[in-house]
């Protein structure tokens, strides 16, 4: 875990100066966030565990104007794998509100992916021009305004359900590949960002192969969501080498 440490703290260097550059108070949010997750290289392991567990959904959000924050996010859930990390039990009141928010937030996240789909889907191949503008709008502001909510609170309820029951984070193959899925859709979603962003300032013209490859992210999206899903109810896999 140390030397993952170490790599956090030259990425958390070099982010700064590049999201520094890029202004703005999420950028400049940002750069505070990861240079103090850098810090926890002189705390301890339980505090180490913390900060990085919070920072897998805040580099999320970080990463609105630029995508480096998506390899601190890479990075901080290495280091939470890495440390094997073990908190208090929940209790069972705390842990039903914790499972009634994740799992409503979890289906909230999956229902957003699916209108997201039928967007895109509606803005590539209808024949209206003048429709395609205001659909892509839809989705920029779905994005922004609800899409990054619902994923950074789905995550982090995620987060602290896997660390703070029985089940773990690293205990068992389902929630570990669930964990791994969960981060693949915010590690692409700046690129999606982008994507709807340039489709955008096309206006009324064909979305061509920008549009097609908006789509299929989609679909791998739904796709991604629906396995989670499954393994949340089937749990398979059995126990990680990690478990203890």
């Amino acid at each position: 875990m140390r030397i993952l440490l170490m790599v956090y703290g030259v990425y958390a260097a070099a982010a700064a100066l590049l999201l520094l550059h890029v202004g703005g108070v999420v950028a400049v949010a940002g750069t505070c966030g990861t240079v103090a997750a850098a810090c926890c290289f002189w705390t301890g392991r339980r505090t180490t565990i913390a900060v990085h567990a919070a920072m897998i959904p805040a580099q999320f959000v970080f990463s609105i104007p630029s995508d480096v924050p998506l390899v601190g996010l890479a990075l901080s859930a290495a280091i939470v794998v890495a440390a094997r990390p073990a908190f208090p039990r929940l209790r069972p009141r705390i842990r039903k509100l914790v499972v009634t928010a994740h799992v409503g937030l979890s289906v909230g996240w999956l229902g957003l992916a699916t209108a997201m789909t039928v967007l895109a889907a509606t803005a590539l191949v209808t024949s209206d021009a003048s429709l395609r503008p205001p659909v892509y709008r839809m989705m920029h502001v779905f994005d922004l305004v609800v899409v990054v909510p619902s994923v950074v609170l789905a995550l982090l309820t995620g987060v602290v359900l896997a660390l703070c029951t029985p089940w773990g984070l690293v205990r068992h193959w389902w929630v570990l590949t669930k964990f791994v899925l969960s981060l693949a859709i915010p590690a692409v979603a700046g690129f999606q960002h982008l994507w709807i962003s340039a489709l955008i300032e096309r206006a009324a013209e064909a979305p061509g192969e920008l549009g097609v490859r908006l789509l299929v992210c989609f679909v791998a999206y739904d796709v991604t969501l629906w396995t989670a899903t499954a393994l949340s109810v089937f749990k398979p896999g059995g126990r990680t080498p990690w478990a203890r």
